[in-house]
């Protein structure tokens, strides 16, 4: 018996973390988060910066972050000139006098789009059937030996997990302590898009 796939694309992100040192330009950066399509965020070393009178101290934050569906990663120097051409305006100064330090790189899961746009994939997972695993050769393979009868799934936030996670989380969690997935139905009434 054939099962369709699950409804997801696994999607690359690199992102830059950046240094800058108030000294080296006479400007400062805004030690919060911003977000606009793509985002700049302190990291945790910086917040010990506010106010500190050391001089050789740098700020530290991430720009990020990229949606690579292609199967080679950018290059350092393409990633750098995608998030600067999208960032820039949030963080000139960064930019103009921050060093990059280092590269990081993940992969996202990212729902298919249904009628509500990007959704995460939430709620009980009830393929009593069984599910595919992959095969030795890569090809999937149907395995009717796997069966769990209280499995629950959340994913496919994507790029918005940092914003959205927390109160998916909380709906997902009173579905699974009341044993009642339609508990997240009174939040999000299309939550099942995907079944």
């Amino acid at each position: 018996e054939e099962h369709p796939p699950f409804p997801v694309h696994l999607v690359r992100g690199q992102s830059m973390e950046m240094s800058f040192s108030q000294r080296e330009s006479n400007e400062s950066i805004v030690n919060e988060a911003m977000l606009c399509g793509k985002y700049i965020s302190p990291l945790q070393s910086s917040a010990v910066l506010e106010g500190s009178n050391e001089p050789n101290k740098r700020q530290k934050f991430v720009v990020g972050a990229s949606h690579e569906f292609q199967e080679i990663p950018l290059t350092p120097s393409e990633l750098a000139d995608e998030l600067k051409s999208r960032s820039y305006s949030l963080a000139p100064h960064l930019w103009d006098n921050g060093t990059i330090d280092r590269l990081t790189m993940g992969v996202r899961v990212q729902s298919h789009r249904g009628k509500f746009g990007r959704m995460p994939i939430i709620g009980r997972y009830s393929m009593l059937e069984g599910q595919y695993e992959t095969a030795a050769d890569g090809s999937a393979k149907y395995d009717d030996s796997i069966v769990h009868p209280n499995l629950w799934i959340f994913t496919g936030l994507s790029s918005r997990g940092m914003i959205y996670h927390a109160l998916f989380g909380k709906w997902l969690a009173d579905a699974i302590v009341n044993n009642n997935e339609e508990v997240v139905r009174e939040h999000f009434d299309g939550f099942d898009w995907w079944k």
